[in-house]
């Protein structure tokens, strides 16, 4: 029988800043300060699309489009012309954990206009100074030290698209958090969300091998207990009225660095739902 460890809740000095921000009241339950901790120590990695990131930039060969593909499925994206199918101009997005930005740069280049928002400053302070030098991007990236739960406050029903990639597993609290991220999108808008199945295998591939032998994640990432089923997630955004429009499993093959889609969800998967 497996045994999971549970984390408890730790001070670290590198959340200083941004906590005397707000008071104890805003700061929710839903941040990990120890895996904040952990994620912020890979700053200076972060766009080494080599080093222990490599997983997460070659996550946009398959997200990117999912987003793209959807929206336009869902007419979202309008006067979409055959040789920029897929252009975001005009949609307003916030992306919640954005880390140093490798998915927000990625949909900056679609021309959407992205908030993107972490509690790590260190990381958004690497996707600050990762623009640098690029103007057409910066026009289009606002980059905050900020959680969704006191985002939302000022910014209820703004977004056109939210969405929540490889984040969810790293939070406590997860229906709160996830409630915070849907409360941000206007109705008829559209939530993103990608994370990791709550099974044995996903235990095995996403923690044991990944973590452990093959080492191309930082060691400590991933949690068993905050990985989360489709069904778990789906039974959330229904709650919070919404409709989950798709759902396909993605699946890392390290031996090439490539992401696919898969219908198997047992391991990572990706969901778009809608808000009425």
């Amino acid at each position: 029988m497996l045994s999971f460890k549970k984390r408890t809740s730790l001070h670290f000095p590198q959340i200083k800043v941004f906590a005397r921000k707000y008071s104890q009241q805003e700061i929710t339950s839903s941040l990990d300060l120890k895996n904040i901790a952990l994620l912020q120590k890979e700053s200076r990695g972060w766009w080494n699309p080599f080093g222990q990131m490599m997983p997460l930039h070659a996550m946009n060969q398959v997200r990117v489009p999912y987003i793209r593909n959807g929206l336009v499925a869902t007419g979202a994206v309008k006067d979409i012309k055959k040789r920029n199918r897929g252009n975001l101009r005009g949609l307003y997005v916030l992306e919640v954990g954005c880390g140093g930005g490798i998915l927000t740069e990625a949909l900056a280049r679609l021309e959407a206009n992205v908030t993107a928002i972490d509690p790590a400053e260190e990381l958004i302070n690497m996707g600050k100074e990762h623009l640098k030098g690029n103007l057409s991007l910066w026009k289009r990236i606002k980059y905050l030290t900020d959680t969704v739960e006191t985002h939302v406050v000022k910014n209820r029903e703004k977004y056109d698209v939210v969405i929540v990639s490889e984040v969810i597993e790293h939070v406590n609290d997860q229906v709160n958090f996830l409630k915070h991220c849907i409360d941000s999108v206007k109705p008829g808008g559209s939530i993103f969300l990608s994370t990791m199945n709550k099974t044995l295998l996903c235990y095995f591939l996403g923690i044991f091998v990944a973590e452990n032998i093959l080492k191309i994640v930082p060691k400590g990432t991933h949690e068993y207990e905050k990985f989360i089923s489709p069904t778990d997630t789906q039974a959330i955004f229904e709650k919070n009225k919404c409709s989950v429009v798709s759902l396909d499993g993605l699946l890392y093959s390290p031996w090439d660095n490539t992401w696919n889609f898969t219908k198997l969800t047992d391991v990572n998967y990706i969901q778009h739902a809608i808000k009425h």
